[in-house]
């Protein structure tokens, strides 16, 4: 599907760029987990987090490592791309190091916040060679048990076309970790355990980066982590030979006005929780004329805070109440709900062109959700595709849909310049609901694209 003439003119096609460069060098397979290597939660054969989503390359971060029983293991330091296919690139073995079994993470009783307090296992010196991307660090234990801590590493130096964010806050709403149907919470119910928390659930209202991932580490294997959506999509990015480079929504969250360096913004997958900096910085760069591409669905749904750790450092605890009435906030602009409810009353089409509506039961019929169907087949988008009007593509609309809602605002586009691309049943079973992709431009002549669906990178 061609929605790439969108950042085609100031995004694609440079040989020169850096990742066109970075991925003539010679990948590996060798960053998949081997088969049935995964640690678990509940024995911990290793398991591990870093100091920060993401740092600026020639820079330290430090990552904090637990495996039982204590025994060595080795790290290897993967770049992810395109890589002949290959799908990543070896840039650092380290170790064999010694390891400990670090302490148990406590839980805060009123929050349901667990923070890790380990010490730390290795610093990694960041080479001012590497190219801006997403990393993963591949841990193995003496006994074959695997897992990944996952970063990105920025250039902050590097005034690419395209900024591509990582949704981290998604990845640790929904992280459970330990996930080991005993103590592990999340901002959720449905995979949160122990003691009832101040929201009234198991789930917790306060999060911490200072602890791994549940599962491979890489982030929540149930909806958010960064193979479940996101890899397709970077893969084939770097493949295309765009010039983009990388970071975290956290760094959205505090360096906002670096977004106007960038010609496009890119936001991909799932990418739910999204602070107000995070939304007054994207709404501003498209404003002044920075295009979006939300290549995602449900995003920019919940309001999130950021707090500091009990070491004090800073955005390392993610805060989300879902009630006005229990956040103790006393800014209404700042209160932990969905963005489109009072007291926020900013609904996320109003920037993206459309909103979450429903999640999209998977029919295993065709190995994926509803089907993809395209209206407006005469829209530039749809250059050089060959698509007609009602032509579809299976399974990619789901597993959670948007579409442009009546009763709020539209976005401020440009006269005649919002189109619906899609209107998909959203069927197999589920809600009488559709979903629509949309693209407009804003007076500024930026584009907003909007794909309406999380699983566009499956298509």
């Amino acid at each position: 599907m061609s929605v790439t003439g969108l950042l085609e003119s100031s995004a694609h096609g440079q040989a020169s760029n850096a990742i066109v460069i970075e991925n003539q060098q010679p990948g590996t397979t060798q960053w998949r987990a081997n088969f049935g290597s995964t640690a678990s939660d509940a024995g911990g054969q290793i398991k591990g987090y870093a100091s920060a989503t993401s740092v600026n390359k020639g820079e330290n971060i430090t990552f904090y490592v637990s495996v039982n029983p204590a025994q060595t293991y080795t790290m290897d330091v993967y770049r992810m791309g395109w890589y002949q296919g290959l799908g990543g690139r070896l840039v650092q073995h380290i170790g064999p190091l010694n390891g400990t079994l670090q302490p148990a993470c406590p839980t805060d009783a009123t929050t349901g916040m667990i923070e890790c307090q380990w010490a730390s296992a290795y610093t990694l010196a960041t080479q001012s060679s590497w190219t801006s991307g997403i990393y993963l660090a591949l841990l193995t234990n003496a006994q074959a048990y695997q897992n990944y801590i996952v970063f990105v590493v920025r250039d902050d130096s590097r005034v690419a076309a395209l900024l591509y964010q990582q949704p981290v806050t998604t990845y640790q709403a929904y992280n459970n970790y330990p996930d080991d149907n005993t103590t592990g919470k999340s901002l959720y119910a449905f995979n949160s355990n122990g003691a009832t928390t101040i929201s009234g659930g198991k789930n917790a209202v306060k999060v911490s980066f200072d602890r791994p991932y549940e599962g491979n580490g890489t982030g929540n294997a149930y909806s958010q982590s960064f193979f479940s959506w996101e890899y397709p999509f970077v893969r084939w990015m770097e493949k295309s030979g765009y010039d983009v480079t990388y970071a975290t929504d956290i760094d959205t969250h505090s360096n906002g006005g670096r977004l106007l360096n960038y010609r496009g913004f890119l936001s991909v997958g799932h990418d739910e929780y999204w602070s107000k900096p995070m939304y007054d910085a994207v709404m501003a760069a498209r404003d002044a004329g920075v295009s979006l591409g939300f290549f995602s669905a449900n995003a920019i749904y919940w309001q999130a805070r950021f707090e500091s750790s009990s070491s004090g450092v800073p955005n390392r605890v993610e805060v989300c109440y879902r009630d006005a009435t229990l956040d103790p906030v006393s800014d209404p602009t700042l209160k932990t709900v969905l963005w489109r409810d009072p007291p926020l009353n900013r609904p996320e089409q109003t920037l993206m062109g459309v909103q979450y509506t429903a999640e999209v039961p998977y029919n295993s019929q065709i190995g994926g959700w509803a089907s993809y169907v395209v209206t407006n087949s005469g829209n530039w988008v749809y250059a050089g595709t060959g698509f007609k009007d009602g032509d579809t593509v299976p399974g990619i609309d789901g597993y959670e849909a948007d579409r442009l809602f009546s009763q709020y605002p539209p976005p401020n586009a440009v006269s005649s310049t919002y189109t619906p691309l899609s209107n998909s049943a959203l069927g197999n079973g589920g809600p009488s609901d559709y979903s629509n992709s949309s693209v407009y431009q804003a007076p500024s002549g930026a584009w907003v694209f909007a794909a309406g669906t999380i699983a566009w990178s499956w298509g």
